[in-house]
């Protein structure tokens, strides 16, 4: 069996989730901190804050962790088919900074059009760190262990 073609047992998956989330969460918060010492972020735009950043991130990695779990449950290839699902839920998680950027008056949070897309880099640094720990981990995993 291939990566891609083998259900996982639960214990695997609360681990990868759970290691895939702190790895995110982890990540974005170093993003944070770089893009705070290489500009000048607006003080008030609250979804720059180290709160916000770790809350959505763990908010949104938690549901992707559950529906790994649904996916691993009701299909045959649950890493390819989540993977797509991933790729599909990151683009979609672009549209609200996307509209904050071109329609400030629409956005309760204040901030300029600029501090919308630069929330886009935790998007990106959130879905790399998530989905390369998922897969590292899946493909561990799948690996026959050198004693065998």
């Amino acid at each position: 069996m291939t990566d891609s073609n083998r259900r996982f047992p639960n214990a695997f998956l609360l681990k990868a989730g759970l290691f895939s989330l702190i790895g995110a969460v982890l990540a974005n918060i170093l993003a944070r901190f770089v893009l705070g010492l290489l500009m000048p972020l607006t003080p008030d735009f609250q979804p720059f804050s180290y709160g916000a950043i770790t809350f959505f991130t763990v908010m949104f990695t938690a549901i992707g962790v559950i529906v790994l779990w649904v996916v691993n449950r009701l299909v045959s290839s649950p890493l390819r088919v989540y993977n797509l699902i991933g790729v599909i839920a990151f683009f979609l998680s672009l549209a609200p900074n996307l509209m904050g950027a071109a329609n400030l008056a629409a956005m309760p949070m204040g901030g300029k059009g600029s501090d919308y897309l630069l929330l886009i880099v935790f998007h990106v640094v959130a879905a790399i760190a998530f989905l390369g720990i998922l897969n590292a981990m899946a493909r561990r995993f799948e690996r026959p262990s050198a004693s065998s």
